[in-house]
């Protein structure tokens, strides 16, 4: 049994993305994954231009009282060329005439007898955005596994790339097991559940192309046919992990020929966490308390959809201090839930609960997952948190 961070290492070790990609426009590829590589295909700025509104003018011509030729502005495609102690008014964006080198920025302006007369000096080339300053044709512009912002989506508006190739989103198929399992819609008496795992998990995954399968009953047959069901890339359950029940779920996937690419992980309260995989497809099995659930989907299905989504991105992680002495049980990795006070983690009710309480999660807003070997951690003590 491996702990979390080796568990992890193995997940990128056996799960490749996904082979297929689509093509879709910018207005539908915030937080998709680029399947190839972008260059550009114009310069940015594609021509010299003003930054500001003001006066272009050669600076050879700094000390000279300045003829004002007239007015560009921006949009207009003529280009037009300075003499000898001439000068252009420009507006922001417009195309910088010939032989101009330098922008008096508006605010600076000082004329006299109709003529421009520089009195508060601008460095050389003051606001002039040159020609491919920013970004060169044919330069690189995103790398394929890049995960697109609203930035990115930005960038190639500006460069006219409107269709690009993404990495096919992972399908997935969720569900609950369970007789006990009750839905939220449904009439709930005091010897039944609510089902909350299955929500949660969709949240967490929010923007994949989930599929929700429902309550699947504890009946062999019901349970190998969601199993084996060919439309998925990933099949995420919850329940049936445990030790006392993982005869059941066992006997059923060795009958599918799935194998086991780990079986438990140490760690608290995520322990009962599986995953098995068969000709590309991957089945988890979460645990069956709440808490334990949505923490080790959190920690390992999400890793699992960007792997297969072709996400490269590791999960970022915020520098804080401990704000308190806090003890440990070693041969694990302990999941502490928490909040910062300035920049101190304040591990949440002093790392009590339960597996299967939720208010910890809704009160708590960061996760820290501590080293296998870790006995304590002191007051004062630099550590990575995530943001749930």
């Amino acid at each position: 049994m491996k702990n979390i961070f080796e568990t992890l290492e193995l997940l990128k070790e056996q799960i490749a993305p996904l082979k297929e990609n689509e093509l879709i426009g910018l207005e539908d590829a915030l937080g998709r994954i680029l399947a190839c590589d972008l260059y550009a295909k114009k310069n940015l700025p594609s021509f010299d231009n003003a930054a500001l509104d003001g006066y272009a003018f050669n600076y050879a011509d700094i000390n000279e009282p300045l003829r004002i030729k007239g007015t560009i502005l921006a949009g207009n495609k003529t280009l037009y060329e300075l003499g000898k102690n001439e000068c252009y008014k420009i507006m922001t964006g417009a195309l910088m005439p010939k032989n101009a080198d330098t922008i008096l920025m508006l605010e600076e302006e000082n004329l006299e007898n109709g003529k421009l007369v520089i009195k508060t000096k601008p460095k050389q080339f003051n606001a002039f955005r040159f020609k491919g300053e920013e970004q060169k044709m044919g330069e690189l512009l995103l790398k394929k596994g890049q995960k697109l912002n609203a930035s990115m989506l930005t960038l190639l508006a500006a460069q006219g790339i409107y269709k690009i190739k993404v990495v096919r989103k992972p399908r997935i198929a969720i569900f609950s097991s369970g007789d006990e399992l009750k839905e939220p819609w449904e009439e709930c008496d005091e010897k039944s559940i609510y089902n909350a795992n299955a929500l949660g998990v969709s949240a967490l995954l929010n923007g994949c192309d989930l599929s929700y399968l429902g309550i699947i009953k504890d009946e062999m047959s019901e349970v190998k046919k969601a199993l084996q069901d060919s439309n998925f890339d990933l099949i995420i359950t919850s329940g049936g992990a445990s030790v006392g029940e993982a005869d059941f779920m066992d006997k059923v996937l060795k009958e599918l020929e799935f194998k086991k690419l780990f079986d438990g992980i140490k760690a608290r309260p995520a322990k009962p966490t599986k995953l098995y995989e068969k000709d590309e497809k991957l089945i988890l099995i979460l645990p069956g308390n709440p808490m334990a659930a949505f923490l080790s989907c959190f920690i390992f299905a999400k890793k699992i959809v960007d792997l297969l989504g072709g996400n490269l991105e590791e999960t970022s992680k915020i520098k804080a201090f401990m704000g308190q002495d806090l003890k440990l049980k070693v041969g694990r990795n302990n999941l502490i839930l928490g909040n910062l006070k300035g920049n101190h983690f304040i591990p949440f009710n002093d790392n009590k609960f339960g597996s299967a309480m939720i208010l910890p999660l809704v009160k708590s807003e960061f996760l820290f997952i501590s080293e296998e070997g870790q006995a304590q951690i002191t007051k004062g003590e630099e550590m990575q948190i995530i943001r749930l």
